[in-house]
């Protein structure tokens, strides 16, 4: 039997702690990193513990039903929602105004409640193309990743986003990992 050693560095990575892995031999180790729960996050589930609970399948099968509902909820809240800059970084659910924290809450209440696996949606942060920081839904599918995007009606695979997920949720909306 073939053996290898494994050596991991820490590397601190915008609040979060990342193994930085190395593999001798064949060996390779995928690794999750933790990092922190954004603090409004931790907020927004102190105040809205049915909304965060850690429910369902960590992966939905994608089908043109499921497509057809992903496209329906993010159209929805985006005409629904008017875009405005959060002062105060409050996330809230279903507001009038608000900002992408606000929208992809909003869009996961909706997709649990239209039957989407709670487990299977993530909310992550990413950095728009021009360099703000930026959060999305992300629907875990048998077919990959996919996005929900307040500045964008389309459901683009992650890929296709062009986004660089730097942390994510776990099927545990509360508990956070490094992209």
């Amino acid at each position: 039997m073939a053996t290898a050693s494994l050596v991991a560095s820490m590397t601190s990575v915008g609040g979060a702690m990342a193994n930085t892995n190395r593999t001798v031999g064949s060996l390779v180790d995928q690794v999750q990193v933790a990092a922190i729960t954004p603090l409004s996050m931790q907020f927004f589930c102190a105040k809205n513990r049915s909304e965060c609970a850690s429910s369902g399948q960590g992966q939905v099968t994608m089908s043109p039903n499921l497509m057809a509902v992903l496209k329906q909820v993010n159209s929805h809240v985006n005409r629904t929602i008017r875009p405005e800059r959060d002062t105060a970084d409050v996330w809230e659910l279903n507001p009038t105004s608000g900002d992408c924290e606000d929208y992809v809450l909003s869009k996961r209440s909706a997709l649990i409640r239209q039957g989407v696996s709670a487990g299977a949606l993530r909310v992550a942060y990413t950095h728009t193309r021009s360099g703000e920081p930026h959060a999305v839904l992300v629907v875990r599918t048998s077919d990959g990743d996919y996005v929900l995007d307040n500045l964008n009606n389309s459901i683009k695979t992650l890929r296709a986003s062009g986004y660089n997920i730097r942390t994510i949720s776990s099927p545990n909306p509360t508990q956070w990992t490094a992209g």
